[in-house]
């Protein structure tokens, strides 16, 4: 699987390193788009931190890099998707932090 997400354009796995180890993750996917004068959006998935690195700044680095590098492809818009569970463990805090702002209502399907 490894290989095959670096063959695919577009897409950029973010990893967050201490000590040597990986501590954090987030995947940027960049997908064409037809409206938004063509402008791309972005699409964030993946962020995961080890517990024992939580609430150290790590998720904020790496969201940050992520959206730096969101801006710097063109994109449009942002769509970062996370779990109701997490609006009570900090996460949906640190994307409002960020300037994400709760505003759909997804669904999801597990195939």
């Amino acid at each position: 699987m490894w290989a095959r997400i670096q063959r695919t354009p577009d897409v950029t796995v973010y990893l967050a390193e201490g000590r040597g180890e990986g501590v954090g993750t987030a995947c940027l996917s960049v997908l064409p788009n037809i409206t938004y004068d063509c402008r791309p959006t972005a699409f964030i998935e993946a962020v995961a931190v080890k517990y024992e690195h939580r609430r150290r700044g790590v998720a904020r680095q790496i969201l940050a890099r992520v959206l730096e590098d969101a801006r710097a492809a063109g994109c449009y818009k942002v769509q970062l998707l996370t779990h109701k569970r997490h609006s009570t463990d900090g996460a949906h805090d640190l994307h409002t932090a960020l300037g994400f702002a709760p505003e759909a209502e997804g669904f999801r399907l597990y195939l």
